[in-house]
């Protein structure tokens, strides 16, 4: 089921399936900024990753020696949520842990994820609470794809990332998916970006450690935009496939891919969260178009 939430300036649209939202428009041109899911590039718009981000090497990782698997990114993406709450200007989406999710991930818990429709952006909160009677060990993170070019007639080189400081563009290196123990400098350091498909031949840009965690996509031939603000994710994710597909992601990481080796305790993954028996994490991101 499809619902939305509509103000003077936008209009979103979110899915029950794996909580996604599937738009954003702007209402007065009736500019779309989210990437439509066209599976001939990638079928997905902004999927919810947890209860892992990446991907584990034989897509397997191990609690108290003990093998568990997960595919990439986990299952919150492919699993139907609930509404539990819905107002003029927010919606709140719930999944709790079931026989099959502790078949695959061990632990008890509840992920909600609300929408907040704000001016021109779209607060996302995420929330995960250990229900569970042990300490729980968790990623999560976003994946929402834009469309670039916004506009017909462009090319996915008219455009640019722009950052809230100067950055070290230093990314890890990622090899089938998982990640090398080192990082390679994509670019000198700067406030700016020019988008190019070469940048992501060897898979996702992943920065960490930015001064500001703050990126937009914007373009040199036009004032549209779209702005992430990512304050409580420590890593971002920049993809797009390295073919034609007119999309670019922001993805605000709480957890990485493993590194290359072998599989390892959930508990020791870079990037990991633990959270105590009853404990609620709470990470939020906002989304701004113009």
């Amino acid at each position: 089921m499809i619902h939305e939430l509509e103000n003077e300036t936008i209009i979103l649209r979110m899915k029950e399936g794996g909580a996604e939202l599937t738009s954003v428009m702007l209402k007065s041109d009736g500019t779309e900024y989210i990437w439509q899911g066209d599976p001939a590039y990638w079928g997905r718009h902004a999927p919810v990753l947890f209860p892992i981000v990446g991907r584990l090497v034989n897509d397997t990782y191990l609690v108290d020696l003990k093998s568990f698997h997960l595919t990439q990114h986990g299952f919150a993406r492919d699993m139907m949520f609930k509404v539990t709450n819905k107002s003029e200007k927010s919606i709140r989406f719930v999944l709790n842990s079931t026989k099959g999710t502790l078949e695959h991930y061990p632990f008890p818990f509840e992920l909600s994820i609300t929408y907040i429709l704000e001016d021109n952006s779209v607060v996302v909160i995420y929330s995960v609470h250990n229900i569970g009677d042990k300490e729980m060990f968790f990623s999560v993170g976003a994946h929402p794809a834009f469309n670039c070019p916004m506009n017909s007639g462009e090319t996915f080189e008219d455009y640019y990332l722009e950052f809230g400081e100067i950055e070290n563009l230093e990314t890890y290196i990622l090899e089938d998916g998982y990640r090398q123990n080192s990082k390679r400098k994509i670019a000198p350091p700067s406030k700016t970006l020019p988008l190019a498909k070469s940048l992501f031949k060897d898979d996702a840009i992943i920065l960490e450690e930015m001064k500001e965690n703050k990126i937009s996509i914007r373009s040199n031939r036009h004032e549209r935009f779209v702005q992430v603000e990512f304050p409580d994710f420590p890593f971002i994710g920049i993809w797009t496939p390295y073919n034609k597909a007119p999309f670019l992601c922001i993805e605000p990481w709480q957890g990485l891919a493993d590194e290359i080796g072998h599989p390892v305790e959930l508990s020791k993954k870079k990037g990991i969260l633990p959270l105590e028996s009853g404990g609620t994490y709470t990470g939020k991101f906002k989304i701004t178009v113009g």
